[in-house]
């Protein structure tokens, strides 16, 4: 009669193991194990197997085995109930802890379903029944006794893993011991250089004298040094020296035209001039004070407020133009009574601050998704500013390439002059 193996299986979170393979071991006599059933475990792990095997009014030590991370581990060798009909583990959780089996044959006392009650059980039979149940009870004990000692051999051995992790390799004393070998050889090149020196003490004392010696010559030519001018100092009077040579060479070109005047007799030479507006005369004056003021703040930071101008004028015909001479001779010729004095103020505060009112409030303009011709010509006037990126566009953005992507400033945002504009422009 066939004999049905029952049981679930469950990992160490309750989970049910599916489609798990497992067997059944009986063991023999001389210790071994033989195979008796085999099958797999359902969705729900429920495993069920049939065992073919006769066994007589006792069970022999059976091992359940399941087929865990490709390997077999042992699962369970206590049934929970069983009889001739049904072997039932019930539930089994499978975990890394090895379960303890032993080599030696144990007869369990099958329970029959229905009993004759024309048969009886002798007393030799329940004395051997009882024995049996005391050797099981011993069995018991040295189980837990065995499974005590394999925990704490586990624990002993994680303990020295641990204490070895933490001491050091033989390869690390190696290490160690070739760097003294070299710091010993390193102290002894220091010990023979020390004794050189101290040989040589004599020498060293000159070499510090003459050390001296350069340091107070260094510090008289650092003296004589700053007694002399520097090289600007010098490039601004070779240039004034220009200029001066320059404005006698001029002089001496224009003594050498009036004595071929005086050689020529006198020769009436026509006075060279054109007349202007005193209006006209007065703007360009503050045009070109208000340039002045505008490079002087860019070499060195300030400007020109106010300015009093007071000019030495002649008359021309209408009383309210006034001739303009093209060379300084043709001045040197009018006669001192035909002068006269122009003087006017020039207030240039009201002129700068309009400009720079008017440079703060230029605007950042929206340039996102123009090309980099497009964005120059939005932005002329402030290519010095501009300063240009690329960018690698994904895929799904590839129709952007040539366009620009992202800006900064942000639109709508108040330029300055120093103000940097970066364009990053997809490619």
């Amino acid at each position: 009669m066939a004999t049905k193996i029952k049981a679930v299986l469950r990992d160490s979170n309750n989970k049910p193991l599916v489609n798990t393979d497992a067997q059944l071991f009986f063991y023999t006599m001389n210790g071994g194990v033989t195979a008796v059933a085999s099958g797999k475990s359902a969705a729900n792990g429920v495993l069920n197997m049939v065992c073919g095997s006769r066994f007589s009014g006792f069970l022999p030590r059976v091992l359940l085995k399941v087929k865990l991370n490709s390997q077999w581990v042992n699962a369970s060798n206590t049934p929970k109930t069983y009889s001739q009909q049904t072997i039932d583990f019930g539930i089994i959780k499978l975990s890394h802890e090895p379960v303890i089996t032993l080599a030696s044959t144990v007869l369990y006392s099958i329970p029959t379903g229905t009993i004759n009650k024309a048969s009886s059980i002798s007393a030799a039979e329940t004395k051997k029944l009882k024995s049996l149940e005391t050797q099981n009870l011993k069995l018991d004990e040295e189980t837990k006794s065995l499974a005590l000692q394999l925990r704490r051999q586990e624990q002993s051995r994680k303990t020295l893993e641990r204490e070895l992790e933490t001491r050091p390799t033989l390869q690390m004393l190696n290490a160690e011991k070739t760097q003294v070998t070299q710091l010993k050889s390193q102290l002894k090149q220091r010990d023979d250089q020390i004794k050189q020196l101290e040989r040589g003490s004599g020498q060293l004392s000159e070499l510090s004298r003459q050390l001296e010696l350069k340091e107070e010559q260094r510090k008289k030519l650092e003296i004589e040094l700053q007694k002399r001018p520097s090289v600007d100092g010098l490039i601004v009077e070779r240039r004034r020296v220009a200029e001066l040579q320059s404005q006698l060479q001029q002089k001496d070109n224009r003594i050498g035209e009036l004595e071929g005047l005086v050689q020529r007799g006198g020769e009436v030479v026509p006075i060279k001039a054109k007349t202007v507006k005193s209006e006209d005369l007065i703007f360009s004056a503050s045009e070109a004070i208000s340039r002045a003021s505008n490079k002087l703040a860019k070499q060195r930071g300030y400007r020109i407020s106010k300015a009093s101008v007071d000019l030495k004028v002649v008359a021309a015909a209408n009383q309210t133009d006034l001739m303009l001479f093209e060379t300084a001779d043709d001045l040197a010729r009018i006669p001192s009574n035909c002068f006269g004095n122009v003087r006017f103020d020039l207030n240039l505060d009201d002129a700068d601050s309009r400009a720079d009112q008017a440079e703060s409030d230029f605007k950042m303009p929206d340039v996102s998704g123009y090309t980099r011709q497009l964005a120059e010509r939005k932005l002329d006037g402030l290519q010095d500013q501009l300063f240009w990126y690329e960018q690698q566009l994904s895929e799904k953005d590839s129709f952007s390439a040539g366009q620009i992507i992202s800006q900064h400033p942000k639109a709508n945002t108040s330029l300055q002059p120093d103000t940097q504009i970066i364009l990053i422009v997809g490619i």
